[in-house]
């Protein structure tokens, strides 16, 4: 059954399972928690249950993952059932057919761009809401990153998910409820997901390929299995740069040439480094010594808050790194 699949989630997937067998589904749902703890995921499971073709599976509110509905659940070809997310977004802006050549390169350049959820992609969903089930069973509008979406959009939404049709279920995904409209958030049925635990993001890791120091990713991934891929990513920055009295420089000239993903691997590298300087501020009986610790993580997140705007990645991690001179920490173990 497809929502064992679902680890860390117990409680939230017991819910869902009760309202698909019992056929009482909210109109709209909001998703909520750390990003990468398997909100999308799960969603797509949830659409799956409503919609699967096997009886005995419906039944306890579940889907079979193996029916021709759930097959193209899976594969994001089911008529009913649209998840939209920044590749769907920049799909959408790519004014040509998928086998046109360059049409990969294309969206990739596309992809990179996508900030916001539009109120053009957001038309073109609402569009679809309200249009007949082509299979008879439940249409499913998933928005993921819907903080995201600019004012325009949300407020293009708020009518769609106040009444949507019989049949129809809203999903909003997120990771930062906060900063959402209210009225967004007055006409959403909430669903927390928690933070998964350490040993859950290690075998979601297995499933990856090529993950370097995945159990040590695990440690500074904080229950998300998007951060510790990104943590997997800064710890192998780190010890690729050559040791040494220059090794804060050699570390910034690691990352990437392009603005916008060298910005990413140097905020990844600043929260491994919060992560590990936490720890050691925990573990630290000296009071003395704590203090110092503890006014190393005032400063670092000042380099995180500094690196999101206009000034150069590698200059702030440059600096953040060699503020660690004398401080005993320990990224590595």
């Amino acid at each position: 059954m497809p929502f064992a699949d679902i680890l860390g989630q117990e409680k939230a997937v017991s819910y869902l399972k009760s309202l698909a067998a019992g056929g009482k589904v909210p109109g709209a749902m909001l998703f909520f928690g750390e990003e990468g703890v398997g909100k999308a995921k799960t969603a797509l499971e949830f659409a799956k249950a409503l919609n699967c073709l096997d009886p005995q599976a419906r039944a306890q509110g579940d889907a079979c993952g193996v029916c021709q509905s759930c097959r193209a659940i899976s594969q994001g070809t089911h008529p009913d059932v649209v998840f939209a997310d920044f590749l769907y977004q920049a799909r959408l802006e790519v004014k040509k057919d998928f086998s046109s050549k360059g049409y990969e390169e294309e969206l990739e350049k596309e992809l990179a761009k996508q900030q916001h959820i539009s109120v053009d992609t957001i038309r073109e969903v609402t569009a679809k809401s309200q249009q007949k089930a082509a299979a008879g069973g439940w249409k499913v509008l998933i928005i993921d990153s819907a903080q995201t979406m600019q004012a325009a959009a949300a407020n293009a939404l708020l009518k769609f998910i106040e009444e949507p049709p019989y049949k129809t279920l809203w999903i909003l995904i997120t990771s930062k409820r906060a900063t959402m409209l209210k009225t967004i958030l007055s006409r959403c049925q909430p669903l927390a997901f928690a933070p998964l635990g350490q040993e859950e993001v290690l075998r979601l890791l297995a499933q990856q390929q090529d993950v370097p120091q995945a159990e040590l990713a695990a440690k500074y991934s904080g229950g998300s299995v998007a951060k510790a891929l990104k943590a997997a990513q800064a710890l192998e920055l780190l010890a690729s740069a050559e040791k040494g009295p220059a090794w804060p420089c050699s570390v910034a000239g690691e990352l990437s040439r392009t603005l916008a993903v060298s910005r990413v691997q140097a905020q990844s590298i600043l929260d491994v480094l919060v992560t590990a300087l936490h720890q050691a501020w925990i573990k630290e009986t000296n009071p003395a010594a704590a203090q110092v610790i503890k006014r190393d993580l005032k400063k670092f997140e000042d380099y995180k808050r500094a690196v999101t705007r206009n000034v150069s990645p590698a200059l702030v991690l440059e600096t953040a790194l060699m503020s660690l001179d004398g401080t005993n920490v320990k990224i590595f173990d």
